[in-house]
């Protein structure tokens, strides 16, 4: 592959000049400072030991060209521009690599007679991880068409049978995969994963479209504020940097629903699915042809029973329903107050809570400044799946809100609509894409709006019905999990066949 930089590059004179010896500085310029040392450092370590290490001798090269000229006394502007453009050619790189990689391999390979063999990566049951639940789901299905190991923080848990590792095992083994396929998320349970994927680059699964929150544990999180601005500088060039050293100096906040910090994610994929249109317009426009496909999250089928005699609730009662964590991007205390107004005409009326609260959470505050201590019933955090889907049996209406939203696609939401229950979103983001048929979407934070539709569904068991119904086909025909699997296998083959795969 050429990577030759252009021809009006001042750079291009100094990569025909490098040579593949021990690195040498030879521009003569004293190291000012400990700046040059720490780029000296910093350059041979991340480029040649990490992301370049499949076309080192190219990469150590340049690196070592590039360094050399770093060392003469330029603008710091101009050294920052080319050390962020330097960053993005790198990431692009890897990603190439593995992907002309992964073809040269199948083409190798006798097609006909294998199926891919697939290293799979995602957090696993019973991690509390919607994404543990969505592989769990997902997993005996794409078993089915490919060979599959799988690789996690929790090599001991048994799925199927299937081979099982530590992610830090997968170095060594890799080469007996085809592709490593990443299940990632805006959490830390991704943190191992994350590190193999931007060394190994792979197909990757992105659940949440921003991954701010997962970056900012990496980072931050671990006293590593010069990663964060690294990923702020990659996503927003030296303004993104400028603002990461503000929010460091307390001059300013984490931008964590503004920008999603996935570019370098994006950058290095062999290839994207994303289960939104939301996500993948997104994505398509921060790197054009990108090799990308929306697939939609499974549901597979759970039975679930009400557990409403449980509760001593009459059966002529209506009891809305929030599930998951209670988080305050879930806008709890905004349905609550609709639910108070609800009340004023239905006083029967039940709000069921299934999930545990976050610390910024204070329900039992909430619960007393509403007034409703005695309409609202708290069941705390379910581990067990199959409780979790008896308790939105449960519920007549489950109200499913978030904002700011960052790309999800809701188990929740698809678990209602699994059990025919109607659901009530904010109109943006995936919720969006909901067909109006299933779902009554609200602006959001109109909280106006979201007491007009919850009173209408208070009203009238027949469009509770209409609703109900219409979401349990709806899931039928876009969400099996044998056809997300046949998807996912289908876009996996055409990276290694070569294929453009924007679908």
């Amino acid at each position: 592959m050429n990577v030759e930089p252009q021809d009006d590059d001042p750079l291009a004179e100094l990569r025909r000049r490098a040579t593949l010896r021990e690195f040498t500085f030879v521009s003569g310029a004293p190291v000012v400072g400990g700046l040059m040392a720490r780029l000296r450092a910093a350059w041979n370590s991340v480029a040649t030991k990490w992301q370049a290490r499949p076309v080192m001798a190219q990469q150590s090269a340049f690196n070592r060209a590039l360094a050399d000229w770093l060392a003469q006394p330029p603008n710091a502007a101009e050294v920052d521009e080319r050390l962020i453009a330097q960053d993005h050619r790198q990431t692009a790189l890897s990603g190439e690599m593995a992907r002309l990689t992964a073809q040269a391999r199948w083409a190798r390979g006798e097609r006909a007679e294998r199926r891919p063999r697939l290293a799979y990566f995602s957090p696993l049951p019973p991690s509390p991880s919607g994404i543990a639940d969505y592989s769990a789901e997902l997993l005996p299905h794409l078993a089915e068409l490919a060979d599959i190991t799988l690789f996690s923080d929790q090599p001991e848990v048994d799925i199927l049978g299937l081979p099982s590792y530590a992610t830090g095992d997968y170095p060594a083994l890799r080469h007996a995969f085809d592709l490593p396929l990443y299940q990632m998320g805006n959490s830390d349970r991704h943190e191992a994963m994350f590190a193999m994927m931007m060394q190994y680059p792979g197909v990757v699964v992105l659940h949440d479209y921003f991954l701010h929150h997962f970056i900012h544990y990496h980072t931050v999180g671990r006293g590593d504020w010069p990663g964060y601005e690294r990923e702020m500088a990659y996503a927003g060039g030296r303004d993104g940097r400028r603002r990461a050293r503000a929010i460091r100096d307390n001059q300013a906040t984490f931008p964590l629903f503004d920008e999603p910090l996935n570019a370098r994610l994006i950058d290095a994929a062999v290839g994207l699915i994303v289960h939104s249109d939301f996500a993948a317009r997104r994505a398509r426009a921060a790197r054009p042809g990108l090799r990308a496909a929306v697939i939609a999250a499974p549901v597979a089928p759970h039975p679930g029973r009400s557990r409403r005699a449980q509760l001593g609730v009459a059966d002529d009662a209506v009891i809305f329903g929030s599930f998951g964590q209670l988080t305050a991007e879930k806008r709890i205390d905004t349905a609550l107050r609709a639910f108070r107004r609800v009340r004023e005409q239905y006083p029967h009326s039940r709000f069921l809570l299934a999930g545990g609260a976050q610390p910024d959470i204070d329900l039992p505050r909430l619960l007393a400044d509403l007034q409703l201590a005695d309409a609202v019933i708290a069941i705390g955090h379910v581990a067990e799946l199959g409780e979790f889907v008896d308790w939105i049996h449960t519920a007549d209406v489950v109200v499913n809100l978030r904002q700011p939203t960052v790309g999800e696609t809701s188990a929740v939401a698809l678990r209602a609509l699994a059990a025919a229950r109607p659901v009530v979103v904010y109109d943006h983001g995936w919720y969006a894409e909901l067909p109006d048929a299933v779902a009554l979407k609200v602006p959001p934070g109109d909280e106006d709006a979201l007491f007009a539709a919850m009173e209408r569904l208070a009203a009238s068991a027949a469009l509770r019905r209409a609703l109900g119904e219409a979401g349990e086909a709806y899931i039928q025909a876009h969400h099996q999990p044998q056809q997300v699997a046949r998807a996912t296998i289908d876009f996996v083959l055409t990276i290694l066949a070569g294929g453009s795969a924007y679908a």
